[in-house]
């Protein structure tokens, strides 16, 4: 269990920086927001559950803190809203809001390996494409894996969630548990 602990300490790869309020002026020296949270939380019949990566300092100094994401097997239409946070400000920044407001600009996407679980988008730009602040997801055997969760500034193709291009403002490693 420690050596999977710590192998999953190494693989995190933790990029909490935000956009910043960028409007195409080469001039902009507007400093980019710290994402210190990324929390998903699942709703559903009987369930509601929240689970964090938080690293309050950010990049490099203290490892961030992980919850292990446990949901029982054989679910289906469990929501997930995701909340991202910068939360080294008094009083904290919901930076989901400025997600919202710029949706063209932002793309979250998911990659579960391990796990039996499955999700569709529930949430979309202006122009229909994929947004993923909200998914429904489905989970079926039980078993652990983990679950990557991205979110692309500024992608350039939003349909191709293998590679939708742009910039990764935060990318959290969560483990799983189907239970």
């Amino acid at each position: 269990m420690n050596k999977y602990l710590l192998l999953l300490l190494l693989a995190l790869p933790l990029g909490f920086v935000a956009c910043n309020n960028d409007d195409d002026d080469d001039n902009d020296d507007t400093e980019q927001e710290l994402i210190t949270t990324v929390e998903l939380h699942f709703t559903g019949p009987g369930l509601d559950r929240r689970f964090e990566v938080e690293d309050l300092d950010g990049p490099g100094g203290n490892p961030p803190t992980v919850d292990t994401i446990v949901l029982p097997p054989l679910t289906g239409n469990i929501n997930c809203y995701i909340h991202v946070y910068d939360r080294s400000k008094n009083p904290q920044e919901d930076i989901t809001e400025e997600i919202l407001e710029e949706d063209e600009e932002h793309l979250f996407v998911f990659n579960i390996q391990g796990a039996d679980m499955t999700f569709v988008y529930d949430s979309f730009d202006d122009n229909g494409a994929p947004l993923g602040v909200e998914t429904i997801w489905t989970t079926d055997q039980p078993g652990s894996g983990q679950l990557r969760v991205t979110l692309y500034h500024e992608p350039t193709n939003k349909m191709n969630l293998a590679d939708p291009g742009g910039e990764v403002d935060v990318e959290v490693t969560f483990p799983v548990k189907i239970q």
